[in-house]
């Protein structure tokens, strides 16, 4: 019996807050900074989206979590640098993370707050990547290959920070749109960092795909051009992603005694 109490009381209280709560969709475009991406190619941006949920502390703090789907690619073709290495991966990101947004302006749905301000963020967030390389019509998945002679994880942690802005269309629905950026904990989102290893070992162990996949100037030329340790990436700088989106939200209540405050 008390633990039903306790159940009823806690749902009570929620519904009876639920005006802090706003739930939303965000759509737009992802892209990538990294080995394979040593500027931002724009022509490797490809669609993103996801759905949050946010809990207003006030007019000015607020708490968002959030499921994203993005896609990042990088071809070493867009920079003549780097076109003899050949490289080339996309990977589809599965991501959750929670963000602390900062309103400049006392945002909120009613008489004395404000309906419109830009906003900046700062959170955790956890994914889940699948580097794939292209190689004669197919997408090969490069961690299965070891294309330098090492495993790695492909969940790993990045910090998402970033700017947007919002306007409140009504006291239920409003719409925002926001530039955001993940740094990453880990090198290895292209399947590209340090050296490379032995291909004639990499030959012995996974064929000629996987030869291919690891000295992929063999593609271009017919034979590896690059011998054991020789530089492939830079382990220094780990990879980035990016997005930006635009989405809308619904308040899931906006009834409440008094107009001014939530």
């Amino acid at each position: 019996m008390k633990k039903w109490l306790s159940i009823l009381i806690f749902l009570s209280s929620y519904l009876s807050h639920a005006q802090k709560t706003e739930l939303g969709l965000h759509v737009g475009a992802s892209t990538y900074y990294g080995d394979l991406a040593p500027t931002v190619s724009y022509n490797e941006s490809h669609p993103a989206g996801g759905i949050f949920l946010r809990r207003n502390f006030n007019n000015t703090w607020a708490l968002r979590t959030e499921l994203n789907r993005y896609t990042v690619s990088g071809n070493d073709k867009n920079f003549d640098f780097n076109a003899n290495r050949n490289l080339n991966f996309q990977s589809h990101i599965n991501e959750a993370a929670v963000v602390l947004e900062f309103n400049f302006l006392k945002y909120g749905p009613y008489v004395l707050d404000k309906k419109h301000t830009s906003y900046v963020y700062v959170g955790v967030a956890g994914f889940q990547f699948n580097p794939q390389g292209y190689l004669r019509g197919t997408w090969y998945d490069l961690s299965d290959y070891r294309t330098e002679g090492v495993s790695y994880s492909k969940l790993a942690m990045a910090i998402p920070f970033g700017i947007g802005y919002k306007y409140m269309a009504s006291k239920k629905f409003a719409f925002e749109c926001q530039l955001g950026f993940r740094r990453t904990f880990t090198d290895y989102l292209d399947d590209v960092s340090t050296v490379y290893p032995d291909v004639q070992t990499r030959f012995e162990e996974s064929g000629l795909i996987g030869a291919t996949l690891t000295d992929k100037s063999i593609e271009l030329n017919g034979l590896p051009s690059y011998k054991l340790g020789y530089k492939r990436g830079d382990p220094n700088t780990k990879d980035w992603y990016m997005s930006f989106t635009i989405g809308c939200s619904m308040r899931l209540n906006t009834k409440t005694k008094c107009a001014r405050f939530f």
